[in-house]
């Protein structure tokens, strides 16, 4: 079942829905607000491990991860979860964490 919903967006974000074939604007919000909730949730997840809320700063999470603010049992609690809501192995998410922290 689908319902057809009006909503006001900011310019620069009807530019962007501009660009999008018509046919194709429902279906890029809708993965927009999936992301957004899992997003979210991952979130909640994290801070229900113990994370504090940082804003998206890779390079300060390695040295935070390196300076070992984060205790590895925190660390495991929150990529099982992730992993859960996800739907990935929590094995595989580790190792791209690992790789990206590296990077």
């Amino acid at each position: 079942m689908t319902r057809r919903v009006t909503i006001s967006v900011p310019d620069d974000v009807a530019e962007q829905l501009d660009a999008l074939p018509a046919r194709q604007v429902s279906a890029y919000v809708t993965e927009a607000l999936r992301r957004r909730r899992t997003s979210d949730d991952m979130r909640t997840a994290l801070r229900a491990a113990g994370h504090g809320d940082f804003p998206y700063d890779p390079i300060g999470a390695a040295q935070r991860l390196a300076a070992h603010q984060v205790s590895p049992e925190a660390r495991e609690t929150a990529i099982a979860r992730a992993a859960e809501l996800l739907g990935r192995p929590a094995d595989e998410l580790r190792a791209e964490l690992d790789r990206r922290s590296a990077a």
